[in-house]
C-alpha cells in the first residue's frame, strides 16, 4: 500500500460544527481550493513551518486528506482537475471516512 497526503486551501472558510463529506466535497466542488501539497504522507509537517507561513495561515483554511492506494501514483503528472477526481474517486471507494475539524481546518482519514 502506499499511503498519500493531499493538502488543499482556501480563504478561510466558516467550518460548521459538524462536518460531513458532503461538506468537504461542496467546497471542492465549487472550485475554491487550491492544491498546496500532492504527494507521500509528510512524518512531521510543523518541521517546515516558519513563524512568516504561521500568521498567513491564519487567514487561510487547509483541508487535509489521508488515504491509500495499492499503485503508486506520478503527482507531477496530475493536473488539479485530475488530483480533484482522484480525491473524490477515493472518497466514494472509502467504506470508514474519518473527519477532524476544527474553527478553520478539516482532516480527512479516507
Amino acid at each position: 500500500m502506499y499511503q498519500h497526503t493531499l493538502i488543499l486551501s482556501a480563504a478561510k472558510a466558516h467550518i460548521p460544527e459538524n462536518v460531513t463529506i458532503d461538506f468537504v466535497t461542496s467546497l471542492m466542488n465549487r472550485g475554491i481550493a487550491m492544491v498546496e501539497y500532492f504527494g507521500p504522507e509528510i512524518d512531521n509537517p510543523e518541521c517546515f513551518v516558519d513563524e512568516d507561513m504561521k500568521a498567513v495561515s491564519e487567514t487561510i483554511s487547509y483541508f487535509e486528506f489521508f488515504f491509500d492506494t495499492e499503485e503508486s501514483i506520478d503527482y507531477d503528472s496530475l493536473n488539479e482537475n485530475e488530483v480533484d477526481q482522484l480525491l473524490l474517486e477515493q472518497i466514494k471507494k472509502s467504506a470508514n471516512i474519518e473527519i477532524k475539524a476544527d474553527e478553520k481546518d478539516i482532516v480527512v482519514y479516507l
